[in-house]
C-alpha cells in the first residue's frame, strides 16, 4: 500500500519538550518532568488516547519529539491495524450543488465527527477521478472513474495509507455495502455486497489480488437495509431462495462472516453462506427495516403502522435470544435513517441534537 500523491509541504518539525509555549509558560522543573516521561509509559497513554479518536492521538504525538519517537506512527499502518481506523468520522457529502471532488473545493474534503461535533479538513487529490462506494469504520473504498479503469482503492482519508484492490469490471453494482476487515497478518480484505439485480450476491478479495471471487450463493431475494459491523454483514430478508422450508409470514436476520482460509488453499479464502440469526414474526409489524450500528450493537428501526407515524426499535441480540419486544429508550444516542442509518453521541459536542431521539426520512424509509 501507498499514499496518494499529495501537495508538496514542509517537512513535519517537532518541538523540543523543553521549549515554552506561547500560550503558557512551564515552569524549569515542571517542563523537565513533562520531559522525562519513560517511553513505555508514554506508549501506553498514547494507546488509552487512541481509543477515544484518532486525530486525538495525532495531536498527542505531535506535543513533542520524545512522545512521538515514544508511540507507534500511524502512517504506513493505519489500514492493517484496526486501533487506527478513523470509526468517530464520516466524510460529509456536501450539498448545495458541491461534492467531495469538485472543482470548486480545490481537492479538499470535509470530515465530521459522530462524538463531539468536530470537522477536519483534508486535502485528497485522488477525488478529482475517484467516487465513493462506501465507508466502513471511517475508511474509504474508493472506485476510479477515469476512461475504462475501474480501480478499487481503500484510502485512510488522514494518513493517506491505500490499499489495491482488483478492478470490479464487469461487477461494478448499482450500489453495495461494504466491509472491512484485517487478518492478524495485516491482510486486509473487502467483502461486497452487491445490489445489481443479476448478480445480487458477495464479491470479496485481499489487497494486491488480481480479481473479485464471488461467492458460489446468491443473497435472499427481498432485502430492505443492509449493514456492516466488525467486518461482518447484516442483512433482513423474508427467507432464502434455496430455503424452501422457511415461513413466509415471518422474517429472518443473517450475518455474512468474513472470508475464511480453506483448508485446502491457504491462499484461497472461501466465503460461508448467510447464517441464520433470527427468525421473528416482524414483517407486518414493522414494514421496512433499517439496520443501524449503535455503539456495539446493531438496531433495526422500522415503523409499526402503515401510516409510518409510530417507529420501533429493536436490539438484534434481543431477536436472538428470543425476545421480540421493542426497546423504549436508546439512552444518549440520536439515529437518523434515511438510505442508510446513522447513530450520533450527541452529548459530548452537539448539543443542537437531541439524546434518545430519531429522525427519519420517510420519503425514503417507508
Amino acid at each position: 500500500m501507498s499514499p496518494p500523491s499529495r501537495a508538496k509541504r514542509a517537512p513535519d518539525t517537532m518541538i523540543p519538550c523543553r521549549s515554552s509555549s506561547k500560550r503558557r509558560r512551564l515552569a524549569p522543573d515542571e517542563a523537565e518532568t513533562w520531559a522525562s516521561l519513560p517511553s513505555d509509559l508514554l506508549e501506553l497513554i498514547g494507546w488509552q488516547v487512541l481509543a477515544g479518536d484518532l486525530l486525538d492521538y495525532v495531536r498527542f504525538r505531535a506535543v513533542c519529539s520524545h512522545w512521538s519517537s515514544s508511540t507507534v506512527r500511524p502512517r504506513g499502518r493505519s489500514l492493517v491495524d484496526p486501533r487506527f481506523h478513523p470509526r468517530c468520522w464520516m466524510m460529509l457529502p456536501e450539498g448545495h450543488g458541491l461534492y467531495p471532488g469538485h472543482p470548486n473545493l480545490g481537492g479538499y474534503v470535509r470530515f465530521f465527527n459522530l462524538s463531539t461535533g468536530a470537522f477536519a479538513r483534508i486535502h485528497l487529490p485522488l477525488f478529482h477521478d475517484h467516487v465513493v462506494l462506501d465507508s466502513v469504520d471511517g475508511l474509504l473504498l474508493l472506485l476510479r472513474h477515469r476512461d475504462l479503469d475501474t480501480a478499487v482503492r481503500l484510502l485512510h482519508p488522514f494518513t493517506g495509507d491505500i490499499a489495491e484492490l482488483p478492478p470490479l469490471l464487469s461487477i461494478l453494482p448499482q450500489g453495495i455495502c461494504a466491509a472491512v476487515t484485517v487478518s492478524a497478518t495485516g491482510a486486509v480484505t473487502v467483502m461486497l455486497a452487491l445490489e445489481k439485480i443479476e448478480i445480487r450476491g458477495v464479491a470479496y478479495a485481499t489487497a494486491g489480488d488480481k480479481r473479485w471471487t464471488v461467492a458460489p450463493w446468491t443473497l435472499p431475494p427481498l432485502i430492505t437495509r443492509m449493514a456492516s459491523s466488525q467486518g461482518k454483514l447484516y442483512l433482513y430478508a423474508t427467507s432464502l431462495e434455496s430455503a424452501s422450508d422457511l415461513d413466509d409470514d415471518k422474517v429472518y436476520i443473517y450475518r455474512i462472516d468474513p472470508p475464511k482460509p480453506n483448508a485446502e488453499r491457504l491462499h484461497s479464502p472461501s466465503l460461508s453462506p448467510p447464517v441464520m440469526l433470527a427468525e421473528c414474526p416482524l414483517l407486518e409489524t414493522v414494514g421496512n427495516v433499517n439496520l443501524v450500528e449503535c455503539g456495539s450493537e446493531i438496531l433495526l428501526v422500522g415503523f409499526s403502522d402503515d401510516s409510518c407515524e409510530h417507529l420501533v426499535v429493536y436490539r438484534l441480540t434481543d431477536l436472538v435470544s428470543g425476545r421480540v419486544v421493542p426497546i423504549q429508550n436508546i439512552g444518549d444516542h440520536a439515529l437518523f435513517i434515511d438510505k442508510r442509518g446513522l447513530c450520533l453521541s450527541p452529548n459530548k459536542g452537539l448539543p443542537s441534537v437531541l439524546g434518545n431521539s430519531i429522525t427519519c426520512d420517510v420519503w425514503n424509509f417507508c
